[in-house]
């Protein structure tokens, strides 16, 4: 990971810790913008780490590194700017730097950079959608459904493992059946005791309760 960052212009690596413990004491004493954590560390783990710096650096970057795609979501939730599976891919890691580049120098990253393209196993062929194209996934066991601005799609798959995909595009898991495009949001409208989720396209999904606040802090609204 450290050869991996200090090959890219403009990225240095200022100080490497063996444990969370070490991590907390070297990031405040250097005050990075960005900080990779694995999540499971001797002393205190990734998660533990993070929530100790971001009560004193609250504009500090996670990235977390993990084996485990639950904790990596958890993690994503709570605090981090992105989170990279193991085994670690040069060329996701590349990814993310691109992307944390563009958030530090407050800029936008074009479209074809910022969006992922999904290759999706229908029953008959294969189909590749671009990310910014969806507006919603539903969960429809063994499949999915995939709303697009312009069509249907029934693909294989689940929802969990393209939550863990989508999350750092832009993604929320706004209820237990529904992952939803956050761009395409248009308005949070009452429904019984929650709220549905209106889209620019017409369409309305099923927010939780559970998820209502979360969505709310991501939306600013």
């Amino acid at each position: 990971m450290k050869g991996i960052i200090e090959a890219v212009p403009d990225f240095t690596v200022v100080a490497m810790a063996s444990n969370g413990k070490e991590a907390i004491i070297l990031s405040q004493a250097y005050q990075p913008q960005v900080v990779f954590l694995d999540i499971e560390m001797p002393e205190i783990n990734g998660v533990e780490a993070a929530r100790e710096l971001a009560k004193t650096q609250p504009d500090i970057c996670f990235v977390f590194c993990t084996a485990y795609p639950d904790y990596a979501l958890q993690a994503f939730e709570l605090y981090s700017f992105d989170y990279i599976l193991k085994p670690i891919n040069e060329m996701r890691v590349k990814k993310t730097l691109e992307r944390l580049m563009a958030k530090i120098n407050g800029e936008q990253l074009s479209g074809n950079h910022s969006a992922l393209g999904i290759l999706f196993d229908t029953d008959n062929r294969q189909v590749y959608i671009n990310s910014n194209e969806i507006m919603y996934i539903e969960n429809s066991k063994p499949k999915v459904i995939i709303k697009t601005e312009k069509q249907i799609y029934l693909a294989r798959g689940t929802l969990h493992s393209l939550e863990i995909r989508l999350n750092p595009y832009g993604f929320f898991r706004c209820h237990r059946g529904y992952l939803v495009n956050l761009t395409k949001v248009e308005a949070l409208v009452p429904f019984g005791h929650t709220f549905q989720i209106c889209l620019q396209s017409g369409d309305t999904v099923l927010l939780s309760r559970k998820r209502e606040k979360i969505l709310r802090d991501k939306l600013k609204i």
